[in-house]
């Protein structure tokens, strides 16, 4: 068993447990205290100057001069009204953990990250380290070990997301925010901080929140520091090497630190050179070609991770929308981890869990070719007048259109692998597999696709004995 050290050179030796390559699809949850006022502006950019559509950053930019959440947040609340006092309205009175797990399981997912912590420094735990936390204020409750509970008796994985590094509101500290050496943009290593005392502080908690709840993996954010400033090897070796004690296969991305993810920090499409961590994780964002390492593809539903009461219909994704941006996630080797924002008294609002529902009853369909699948030599067709993404399990590859293609679909197989006759060729459908006719000529595949399945969005056909050796 080997023994991991803190150091890059050491931790880059860690294997991404196939579990996280089988699974495809992880539910990511941001709930917190924000999800009380549930508010920011639906038209601002990510990474935007003086606004995010991200309702998560409330705490930041109800402070910020000239925000428009600031201008929100005092014609609503009034001048006076602290982010703390909202903590009092966060409640989980509606809450069943077990709801929740057993959706995200009929959806199909493998995994669930919930923000253990967000950027507000609250822990959705019982620290021994704050009182600031969810047990002793706000819903009074273990969130996090009721939901791993749940969400392990139904069989997926577990883990909690980490913010900690780029806290902007921690009460206990001096300075702005409550926050100890923050400045706009900060803390970061070139303005003097985070200093030791925090990251102590930052450390402990997260050793904590690993220790008590044994997540499957490590989902940091927002790297602000180097790891040697961080400490961040010694954290990740020492939770490599317990969870290896225990026979338990985990998983860590990218951005533990500013080191792990590179010299470039690029939040929407990160850049992979000298990249630390077991899998790369672009937000709002995907590839346009086929990667050879595997990576997570991160986002809302809507414009926002945390529940934003001001969004609409308009602003979240459509069902067609979420189900073929999945597949084309999974086609260049990517899982997605797409995002609930609950309300404040634990339910998740209608409209995403429409969402998670329709992709699932997709996947009850067209889940083989998804599940424990891998890349094919090529993840997009080039000869097909409807968009095609491949994918290959289990010696069969998959070719999903994203529209339905009508009478005929053409494809290139034949261009990309020898074939000697044309391979056995299905509709998945949900009563079945439906034989379909395929003729091989002129390294193209013409096959006869008759009636349209009774479902929607995309369409999986399956060639049998088609191999891969990408």
């Amino acid at each position: 068993m080997a023994e991991y050290e803190p150091s890059w050179e050491s931790l880059d030796s860690h294997e991404l447990p196939e579990w996280f390559r089988d699974a495809k699809l992880g539910i990511f949850i941001h709930w917190g205290i924000y999800s009380v006022p549930a508010w920011a502006p639906t038209g601002a950019e990510i990474g935007g100057e003086n606004a995010s559509p991200y309702a998560e950053w409330y705490p930041y930019y109800m402070y910020e001069k000239g925000s428009p959440t600031k201008e929100y947040h005092e014609e609503t609340y009034g001048e006076d009204a602290e982010y703390i006092d909202f903590v009092d309205d966060f409640t989980a009175e509606n809450w069943d953990p077990d709801e929740w797990a057993s959706l995200f399981d009929e959806v199909g997912a493998g995994y669930v990250v919930l923000t253990g912590e967000h950027h507000d420094g609250f822990p959705l735990w019982g620290s021994h380290y704050t009182k600031y936390n969810a047990v002793e204020m706000g819903p009074e409750r273990d969130l996090v070990g009721d939901l791993a509970d749940a969400v392990r008796n139904q069989g997926l994985r577990f883990a909690a997301s980490y913010h900690a590094n780029y806290n902007y509101y921690q009460p206990g500290f001096d300075g702005q925010f409550g926050h100890p050496d923050y400045e706009k943009g900060g803390p970061s290593e070139e303005r003097g901080g985070p200093g030791s005392e925090y990251v102590a502080f930052m450390n402990a908690k997260h050793r904590e929140l690993i220790r008590k709840y044994n997540p499957d993996m490590l989902w940091f954010d927002v790297p602000k520091a180097d790891g040697k400033h961080l400490h961040t090897q010694e954290l990740i070796a020492d939770y490599y090497n317990r969870a290896a004690e225990r026979g338990q296969e985990v998983a860590v991305n990218d951005r533990a630190s500013t080191d792990a993810i590179g010299p470039t920090i690029d939040l929407e499409n990160r850049e992979t050179e000298d990249t630390h961590g077991d899998f790369i994780t672009p937000e709002y964002a995907t590839f346009d070609e086929l990667r050879d390492e595997p990576w997570e593809g991160n986002r809302g539903i809507g414009h926002s991770f945390g529940y934003n009461a001001g969004e609409d219909e308009d602003d979240h994704l459509s069902r067609e929308e979420l189900i073929q941006s999945f597949v084309d996630i999974v086609s260049k080797n990517g899982n997605l981890l797409i995002n609930v924002g609950p309300k404040a008294d634990g339910t998740i609002p209608d409209i995403q869990k429409d969402r998670l529902q329709a992709l699932g009853e997709w996947l009850d369909v067209n889940g083989e070719a998804i599940f424990g699948s891998r890349p094919w030599l090529v993840a997009e067709d080039d000869v097909s007048d409807t968009k095609v993404r491949y994918t290959h399990h289990d010696g069969d590859l998959y070719a999903i259109a994203l529209g339905w293609p009508g009478d005929k679909l053409t494809l290139s197989v034949p261009a990309h692998i020898d074939l000697d006759d044309a391979p056995e060729t299905t509709l998945l459908t949900a009563d079945g597999h439906r034989s379909l006719t395929v003729t091989l000529a002129d390294d193209r595949l013409a096959i006869e696709l008759q009636e349209r399945p009774d479902h929607d969005h995309a369409y999986t056909i399956r060639l049998n004995s088609v191999e891969n050796t990408h």
